[in-house]
């Protein structure tokens, strides 16, 4: 044994720590067949870490833009606070299908108020 070897100059750091990662998403609808609708979902296309250095930071960001510009089709670029990659494309899913439930549920509230009308339960007084 080696007794330089067993002793350790400074100590590793395994944390996460937050950062800001860019996300480009695609927002294309696509045909399910089972319930015949175009349902929206969204693809995790790229996640880069944002640059800590602000003329490349200022680089990446436009490069990215001018992607999503010159794209043919419907991407989106975001800005998430995460700890990784994965967590990045994870908050843009989850943003996606939080916007999703709550367009839906803005159609069933919507239906309610167009079936009460009809049914008579009108707020104005007769």
């Amino acid at each position: 044994m080696n007794p330089e070897m067993d002793r350790v100059e400074t100590r590793v750091d395994l944390t996460k720590r937050p950062g800001t990662y860019f996300v480009i998403a695609d927002d294309e609808g696509v045909y399910d067949w089972n319930v015949w609708k175009d349902i929206e979902k969204r693809h995790v296309l790229e996640v880069q870490r944002a640059s800590d250095h602000p003329v490349e930071l200022y680089a990446q960001r436009e490069d990215l833009d001018a992607a999503c510009d010159d794209s043919q089709s419907p991407l989106v670029f975001r800005t998430y606070q995460a700890v990784s990659q994965g967590h990045a494309a994870y908050l843009a899913l989850r943003e996606h299908a939080d916007q999703q439930t709550f367009q839906e549920l803005e159609d069933v509230f919507y239906a309610d108020e167009l079936a009460f009308n009809g049914a008579g339960f009108t707020d104005t007084p007769s």
